[in-house]
């Protein structure tokens, strides 16, 4: 990785140990289109998911281990940054996580098909990518439009162990998505 990469991945890490700590209030939106019904009135929602849950122990304590970032191009990055390790007992997890939506595939009339939820803004887009365990992917059952690329969203849906690789990123987790809520600061 080049050096010049190395204070962006500092300043990314930095955000995604954060992020659980900082999520504002969040209020129900107008169905995304393509989102399956609410059903969380008989179902329930699940629970709130945190983005560390997703890490495995080893992976959260080398990134909170990581040394200081060497700008003469000789540091080494932690395996956790390419990690796909998993926590075996997120697979199946129903319930909701916070983050921003990466669109990276679209339909004709300009709709989502395929996205990343990423544990903060400009994730996958201006920065390296987060780890493959820190990202997940979605494909609705049908096309999405969305809002803006810096709106948070609370994410509802199952999480599952599904490992997705493409050109801009690497996923370790996928989620089957039930719906969308608007972050409200």
């Amino acid at each position: 990785m080049p050096a010049s990469l190395m204070p962006l991945l500092a300043v990314a890490l930095a955000v995604v140990l954060a992020t659980a700590a900082a999520v504002p209030e969040a209020r129900a939106a107008e169905p995304a289109v393509g989102t399956r019904p609410d059903t969380s009135a008989s179902q329930g929602d699940g629970r709130e998911i945190d983005w560390l849950e997703l890490l495995p122990p080893e992976d959260l304590k080398a990134l909170e281990e990581m040394p200081e970032i060497s700008h003469d191009g000789e540091m080494q990055m932690p395996q956790a940054m390419t990690s796909t390790r998993t926590v075996a007992a997120m697979n199946g997890v129903r319930g909701k996580i916070p983050g921003y939506l990466v669109p990276i595939a679209f339909d004709e009339q300009q709709r989502v098909t395929e996205m990343f939820l990423v544990p903060y803004f400009g994730a996958c887009i201006h920065v390296p990518p987060p780890p493959p365990n820190q990202l997940v992917y979605i494909k609705p059952e049908n096309p999405i439009e969305l809002g803006n690329l810096w709106d948070a969203y609370w994410v509802h849906g199952t999480v599952r162990i599904d490992l997705t690789e493409n050109a801009m990123a690497t996923s370790a987790y996928s989620l089957d998505l039930d719906r969308l809520e608007l972050i409200e600061e």
